[in-house]
């Protein structure tokens, strides 16, 4: 009797043991599924933001472009003296245009959580094709 007792006690304390473990499963199993949903919705916010990001810019690169063509034609218009500096600050800003929209290229074809890695540089970049079309309007004499 004493021997059933005690089968019957590690039997219970083995079934006690089986429940906490599946409980402990189920738990486990809630909590990935939990992390993976949190993860794709940082994912998607990633993804929204580097859109938005790249909307903004070539917007600006858009506005500017509209621009240009009307800056090359006044500088077309210019005194040769004048004309000469300002086709190389024309140029210039060319330049820094095209490198701008490279780097976009290749911004495009990065992974989501890799974008941040170019922000920063086409942000900077940016701001000098900025700076430097700011300057060509201002010597072009037309106000900004």
């Amino acid at each position: 009797m004493k021997q059933l007792t005690i089968y019957l006690v590690i039997i219970l304390f083995g079934l006690g043991a089986v429940a906490c473990t599946e409980k402990s499963e189920q738990r486990t199993q809630e909590a990935q599924e939990e992390v993976e949903e949190t993860v794709q919705s940082a994912q998607k916010e990633v993804e929204v933001k580097k859109q938005e990001f790249l909307n903004n810019v070539e917007e600006q690169l858009a506005k500017m472009e509209e621009e240009m063509d009307e800056l090359k034609q006044k500088i077309d218009g210019e005194s040769e003296e004048k004309k000469s500096e300002l086709q190389k600050q024309w140029e210039s800003l060319n330049d820094k245009k095209d490198k701008l929209e490279n780097d976009l290229e290749e911004l495009r074809a990065k992974a989501d959580e890799n974008w941040y890695d170019l922000k920063e540089s086409i942000d900077d970049q940016l701001d000098s094709v900025k700076d430097s079309f700011n300057n060509l309007k201002e010597d072009l004499g037309i106000d900004s």
